[in-house]
């Protein structure tokens, strides 16, 4: 398991919300989504994480734990997961 994973958002994407899912389980060694024992959904909602995040955002950070991890979704695109 790696200690931390930082990611940056395609400057053409959209969905930071699959970010956050790529960023955890390269952080946590995971080989697929399904082995997260919490749902993203439980944590935080995908859709609205993904509107707050949109291409034209400026300024602004979002951070909560998840399979035991903080991560923090940053405006300008970088997705940090780290061990609680």
């Amino acid at each position: 398991m790696r200690t931390d994973m930082k990611r940056r958002r395609d400057q053409g994407g959209d969905r930071v919300s699959l970010d956050v899912l790529s960023a955890v389980m390269d952080a946590a060694g995971y080989d697929d989504a399904t082995e997260f024992e919490t749902c993203l959904y439980d944590v935080i909602d995908p859709d609205a994480l993904d509107s707050l995040f949109h291409q034209r955002t400026r300024g602004g950070r979002v951070e909560f734990t998840i399979d035991g991890f903080e991560v923090r979704v940053h405006s300008n695109g970088t997705v940090e997961a780290t061990p609680e």
